[in-house]
């Protein structure tokens, strides 16, 4: 199991085995998690979601991504 720690919606932190997750859909300002027959959602957008679940910032472009790796 790899588990993330992400915000979700009513302000507070979940966290969320990615193992489970099934898919994602755009939802007001943020998105809505389906993991099985369950739901979270979280205020990050689609393109923040997918940083977050890969280990970058959560506003990371790619310009100066490091991919999960610290630089020293």
């Amino acid at each position: 199991m790899r588990f993330v720690q992400i915000e979700m919606l009513p302000a507070g932190k979940a966290l969320v085995d990615i193992d489970k997750l099934t898919h994602a859909v755009p939802e007001a300002e943020g998105s809505r998690l389906y993991l099985g027959a369950q739901h979270i959602d979280v205020p990050h957008s689609l393109s923040e979601l997918e940083n977050v679940l890969a280990g970058r910032e959560r506003t990371d472009d790619g310009e100066h991504s490091s991919t999960g790796f610290g630089v020293r």
